[in-house]
Order: structure tokens, then sequence, then C-alpha cells
């Protein structure tokens, strides 16, 4: 977020939340996402030589050396991603063109590294299981680092997310978590915002004696937004930082709260296991952005300030980060 991050799906589009306009009309708009999503995009990104960011960027021979020799040959990283989770990346309007500050990152280090980024996307849930099987090098959609993940794959840290209840206005909802208790709420399969739910919120309101929270799991994020909107459910766990998209694209006022008992994570790349050679590449090349002031420049193009971390690094998900 997702918090930052899922990990989903069944044959929907799992991203986090609708790229294109949640319109009045949800459930129509819902069901053009789902068909668009479930054709597995692979489309190309936004025309970057225009982008000022990006066209001040220049490339490091240095960098494209530390790169796995089959990708310096290739020229290519194959990228997976769920472009359905603005602000980290969505399709624009004409549902091909991935849009978002990881869009604006990955070109920007590919420049610097002499490589070019080919993104595809996929369902979230097979973000992971893509780039273990080896059909693609890297992905990132907001992917949450967390010790069951790196289990499975290895990160390259760069961004923390936090979570937020979102609900709509009106609702008993409060700062205060004991008012989730015993209350209804949706969550993406496999997203660690169910987890959230599961692991801390539920345990809590059962340490007050309160009733647990009932959890209803839908296969994209969509649906959990529409479960919002329709009144199905009471609340959502989602990413803090996607407040501004959210409120954007619905069509009823929401309040957004972030309980301090809520976790915080951090994000990145993900790379096979035992691709060290490649995640310690893309390593050196975030520090790089970093050190030439890209990164800055491309968080405080999307207002995200607050998710920029001092030092990027590998695995860096156990302990979480410090608030």
């Amino acid at each position: 977020m997702r918090n930052l991050e899922f990990e989903p799906s069944v044959g929907g589009a799992p991203g986090r939340f609708a790229s294109r306009r949640i319109r009045a009309a949800l459930g129509a708009a819902a069901v053009a996402l789902a068909a668009v999503a479930g054709a597995g995009l692979a489309g190309p990104t936004k025309a970057w030589a225009d982008d000022a960011i990006t066209a001040a960027v220049k490339t490091d021979p240095a960098l494209h050396a530390l790169l796995p020799k089959a990708i310096q040959d290739a020229g290519v990283i194959k990228l997976a991603t769920d472009a359905h989770y603005p602000p980290c990346e969505s399709f624009a309007e004409d549902n091909v063109t991935m849009v978002g500050w990881e869009p604006d990152l990955w070109e920007a280090l590919g420049k610097k590294m002499g490589v070019k980024f080919v993104a595809s996307s996929i369902d979230f849930d097979g973000l992971i299981p893509g780039v273990q099987s080896g059909r693609f090098d890297t992905a990132m959609e907001c992917i949450s680092d967390t010790p069951a993940r790196q289990k499975q794959v290895t990160f390259v840290d760069l961004s923390i997310s936090v979570n937020g209840i979102f609900t709509l206005e009106g609702s008993p909802v409060t700062n205060d978590p004991l008012s989730l208790c015993g209350l209804k709420t949706a969550a993406q399969k496999g997203t660690t915002f169910g987890q959230s739910v599961d692991d801390v919120l539920n345990p809590f309101c059962l340490k007050h004696n309160k009733p647990a929270i009932a959890k209803s799991e839908f296969p994209t994020a969509d649906a959990t937004l529409l479960a919002l909107f329709s009144g199905r459910v009471d609340f959502l766990v989602n990413d803090a930082s996607s407040a501004a998209e959210i409120k954007k694209r619905s069509s009823r006022p929401l309040k957004l709260f972030t309980p301090d008992i809520l976790p915080r994570k951090i994000d990145g790349f993900v790379v096979k296991r035992d691709n060290m050679e490649l995640a310690k590449a893309l390593l050196a090349g975030v520090e790089a952005l970093i050190a030439d002031g890209v990164y800055d420049k491309v968080m405080d193009k999307w207002d995200l300030a607050a998710l920029k971390v001092d030092k990027p690094g590998i695995n860096l998900g156990s302990p979480a980060p410090k608030p």
C-alpha cells in the first residue's frame, strides 16, 4: 500500500485500488476494470523522454557493469507489477500507459544503469511466483518486506508504508482502535492488510474483552472498495499514502485514521531469493539516485515525502522500520 502491499488474488486484478475512475455507477466501473486487468496487460510506460526527472539522469557504466551478464546483454530488466494501486502505479486513461511514483523511479533507475525496464501488469498474487519462476527479473508494486516473504524472495527496500483505516464519513469509527471491534471489514486475499486485522486488531479487541472484527476477503482491491462504498463493510485497512487517490475516486466522503498500533512496513523491489547479483546492482542504482537527488524529486512529485528512507538496503523488513 499497502502499509503497503498485497499479495493475493484469484483471477482478477488484485492491485489495491482501481486506477480508473470509480464513478457513481461503481458496479459498471469495476466490471470494466476487471476485464482490463484480467487480460494481464503488458503496457508500455509513459513517454519518459519528456519527463524532466528522467531526462536529467546520466547513465553510469560502472552501475551497468554490476548487472548480471544476461541483463547487460539483453539491455532489458523484465519487471512485473499490478498497475491498479495509485499512487504506486496505475493505468492512465488509455488503460495502457503506466503512471505513478514507482514507474518514475524504475524508469530513472533504468536510465542510470543503462538498461530499459519492461513492465507487465499481472495479478498481484502472481508477482512473487513470477519472480521465483524466472518469468520476471524483478517485481515492484509497493510490496512490503516481511519475514515470511523473505523466505521466498530477496527485497531491495527503498520506501516506507503506513497502514491507515478508511471509513465512510458518519461511521462510528474513530482513531481509537477499540472503535473497530465488532465491526465488519474487507481485505484483498493475501495482503498484509488482512494480516493487520488478524494479527493486530483482533488480538487487541480480544485483549480488551471486545468482540472480534468480522473480515471478508475478496480477490481484488476494487471489490473491497465497492464493499465499503456500498455499506457492506464498515472500514478498510490500507496504505495511508493512497488516501488522496481513494478520496478522489470515491463517490462518498471518506475519513482516514492512522492508529499507532497499526504496523509500518518497508517496501521495494523483489528479486529471486538467490539472485544477490541483481539485488546488489539495484541497490547501488537506488543509492546513486538518492545521491543525485533524483529519488527526492520522484517522491516529492507525488507528495510522498513521508515515505522516504534515509538509506535503502536489502531485506530490511525485520525488524520493522522505526517511526
